[in-house]
């Protein structure tokens, strides 16, 4: 390959890396920050040099820094390993942020020598899980509702009362309300029109 095609090169990749939103970040092998792209700072909103020299465990969420730091200590035993991670970080304005990473051990790469780590900012997508999951919750909640009033109902053949688990006998409305979120609204079909407002039929 030429020299200019190499420099071509360089400069398309540099490009790239420049203005992606990923997070490119290189780790030495101690876990410290070697380089970090300048999405850094468009995403968790600190300038990549203040990262420089920083593992970043402090912005980590409590929660999830026990988890992210023995991940990483395993997988720093293991060149040419590739693995992925997702955990919640804290933005510079207070916020959390879920990041996804993906992790390249390349620590015995002749050039690179570290650990090669792409970052993306998942929280959009959390998001949207989090209201799929609710609604789900939502519909499993009225669905067991709806289970309940399934089976056989005693029922008296003269009054309509039910008969409930205690073996009370309840009118319909009270029973359904009970066990569903129904509410009713009383009317008259046509044939009890007529059998009890006969003259009113006749019209």
């Amino acid at each position: 390959m030429s020299e200019a095609k190499i420099r071509l090169s360089d400069v398309m990749s540099r490009l790239v890396v420049e203005h992606s939103d990923d997070i490119i970040s290189i780790r030495d092998a101690d876990g410290r920050i070697r380089y970090t792209s300048p999405s850094f700072h468009r995403v968790m909103g600190y300038a990549p040099e203040e990262m420089i020299g920083e593992t970043g465990f402090d912005l980590l969420h409590p929660e999830d820094r026990s988890t992210v730091e023995d991940a990483m200590a395993e997988f720093w035993k293991t060149p040419g390993a590739r693995d992925s991670i997702q955990y919640r970080a804290r933005h510079a304005n207070g916020s959390w942020v879920s990041i996804e990473v993906v992790a390249y051990n390349l620590l015995d790469h002749p050039v690179i020598q570290g650990v090669l780590i792409s970052g993306r900012d998942i929280s959009n997508r959390k998001r949207d899980e989090a209201v799929k999951d609710q609604l789900i919750w939502e519909l499993q909640q009225a669905l067991t509702g709806v289970n309940a009033l399934t089976g056989v109902l005693p029922i008296c053949a003269s009054c309509k009362k039910i008969q409930n688990e205690e073996g009370n006998w309840q009118q319909i409305e009270m029973y359904l309300r009970e066990r569903a979120p129904v509410e009713f609204s009383h009317g008259m079909c046509p044939e009890c029109t007529r059998l009890w407002f006969p003259e009113q039929g006749k019209k």
